[in-house]
C-alpha cells in the first residue's frame, strides 16, 4: 500500500505527534508498505534538534502560523497532485489536517488520529479559536473514513461531540518500545555526572514543551515556593520561547535545572534518574512521555485529561491531578512519593509491567495496519 502521512510537524521536531508518526512509518515500512510524509517547514524551526531530516519527507513552506499551528499552501498543492491508496492526518486541529482533509482526492481513503480531543481545559484564548474552528473541525470528520482515538474516554467525546457513527471510531492507544529504557547503570553514572546530579538526592523530572498549556511555571512553582526546604534537585527538559526559558528561570532556585534537546540514550537516562515524573499537560491524547517514565520505572505525577487516566491508575501506577492543579497540590504529590521509597519500588515494578504488557508499539502498530486494511478494502 502507498500511504501518506499528514502531520503538522515531523523530525527533526522533537514531541509526541512527531515520534507517533515517525514509529508509525517505520512499522508501515517494515510491513511491505510505502510511506510519505508531508508535513510544514515549522519542523526544521529547532536548529539544535539531535534528530535528523527524515527522508521521503516534504517539508512544505509554512504560509502562516498561528499559536504554533502552520498553514501551508504548497502543502495543500502537493496533497492536491498526489496519488496514494490511504491517507493518515492527525488531530482536526491542525491547519494542515484542514488543508489536506480539502485536498486528498475525492476517492481516497482518510484515517484520522487524534491526539487529544477536549480541549476544555486550556485557555480563554485556545477555547475561544477551538468554538470558532467547531465548523471546519466538522468538515474534516465528514472527510475521514475511521477515526482513531488514543483512549476510551477520548472516543466517547467525539462520538458525542461530532455525532460520529462508533463503528467509524477506534481507540488504539500510544504505545513505545519499553526495551530501549533498559539503561545500564554505567550510562546513567555518566549522564549523573555529566549533568551535575547527585544519586543520591531524590530527583524530580519534568519533560514537556515549554508552553503554558503544559503548566512548566506550576511545576517550577511546585518545587521552589512549596517545598524550599526539601533535599532534591529537578530537571525541567524541554524546548520554548525564550521569553518563557527566562521567566522559569526567574521563578526557579539553585536545586532546578534546564535542559533541552537531548539525545534519545541521554533522555532515557533522565527517565532513570528520576525519582518521580511530573507531566502537567492540560490538552493531550496519551503523552509519550508518560509511557517512557513508566517504562523506566518512575512514580509518576500528572493531570487528569485526555487518556492519561486510562494508563495511570490512581495510587497503583502515580497520583492523579485536576487539570491545571495548584502549585501545592503538584508539591504535595511530589513529597507524598519522597516519603514512601517502598511504594515507589511497587509503582516501578507495577509501572514496568504495564507499559510492556498494553502499550508496546509491537502490539498497537499491527492494529493500526488493520485499519488501513480495512479502510482501503471498503
Amino acid at each position: 500500500m502507498n500511504i501518506a502521512q499528514v502531520s503538522h510537524c515531523y523530525r527533526p521536531s522533537i514531541g509526541g505527534i512527531e515520534n507517533y508518526v515517525y514509529r508509525l512509518n517505520e512499522s508501515a515500512r517494515a510491513n511491505g508498505h510505502t510511506v510519505t510524509t508531508y508535513t510544514t517547514d515549522l519542523s526544521r524551526h529547532n536548529e539544535d534538534s539531535p534528530l535528523p531530516t527524515e527522508s521521503a519527507v516534504h517539508y512544505c513552506e509554512t504560509t502562516a502560523s498561528i499559536l504554533r499551528n502552520p498553514l501551508s499552501i504548497e502543502l495543500h498543492r502537493r496533497i492536491r497532485s498526489s496519488d496514494h491508496d490511504l491517507y493518515h492526518v492527525h488531530s482536526p486541529w491542525f491547519l494542515s489536517t484542514l488543508v489536506a482533509a480539502h485536498a486528498v482526492p475525492e476517492d481516497a481513503p482518510v484515517v484520522m488520529t487524534v491526539h487529544g480531543a477536549d480541549i476544555r481545559a486550556t485557555g480563554p484564548l485556545v477555547r475561544g479559536l477551538d468554538l470558532a474552528y467547531r465548523p471546519l473541525a466538522g468538515y474534516v470528520f465528514d472527510r475521514v473514513d475511521h477515526t482513531i482515538a488514543l483512549g476510551t474516554t477520548e472516543r466517547q467525546y467525539l462520538l458525542d461531540r461530532f455525532d460520529l457513527q462508533p463503528s467509524a471510531v477506534s481507540v488504539v492507544p500510544n504505545g513505545i518500545y519499553p526495551e530501549e529504557f533498559a539503561v545500564s547503570d554505567g550510562a546513567l553514572a555518566q549522564f549523573c555526572k555529566r549533568h551535575r546530579l547527585d544519586p543520591d538526592v531524590p530527583t524530580i523530572l519534568y519533560v514537556s514543551r515549554l508552553t503554558p498549556e503544559k503548566n512548566p511555571r506550576t511545576f517550577v512553582d511546585a518545587i521552589a515556593d512549596h517545598l524550599p526546604d526539601r533535599e532534591l534537585q529537578a530537571l525541567v527538559v524541554g524546548t520554548g520561547q525564550q521569553s518563557m526559558l527566562d521567566n522559569l528561570q526567574a521563578r526557579a532556585d539553585d536545586r532546578i535545572r534546564y535542559l533541552s534537546n537531548l539525545p534519545e540514550e541521554a533522555l532515557q537516562a533522565a527517565y532513570h534518574a528520576a525519582t518521580v515524573f511530573v507531566f502537567l499537560g492540560t490538552w493531550e491524547g496519551l503523552p509519550t512521555v508518560i509511557l517512557e517514565a513508566m517504562a523506566a520505572g518512575a512514580s509518576v505525577v500528572t493531570t487528569e485529561v485526555g487518556a492519561i487516566p486510562d494508563v495511570v491508575e490512581e495510587d497503583a501506577n502515580g497520583q492523579l491531578l485536576p487539570e491545571s492543579p495548584a502549585p501545592r497540590r503538584v508539591a504535595d504529590a511530589i513529597e507524598y512519593y519522597l516519603d514512601r521509597p517502598e511504594e515507589r519500588s511497587a509503582v516501578a515494578r507495577r509501572n514496568r509491567e504495564r507499559v510492556e504488557q498494553q502499550y508496546h508499539w509491537n502490539d498497537v502498530a499491527p492494529s493500526i495496519l488493520d485499519i488501513y486494511k480495512d479502510v482501503a478494502d471498503e
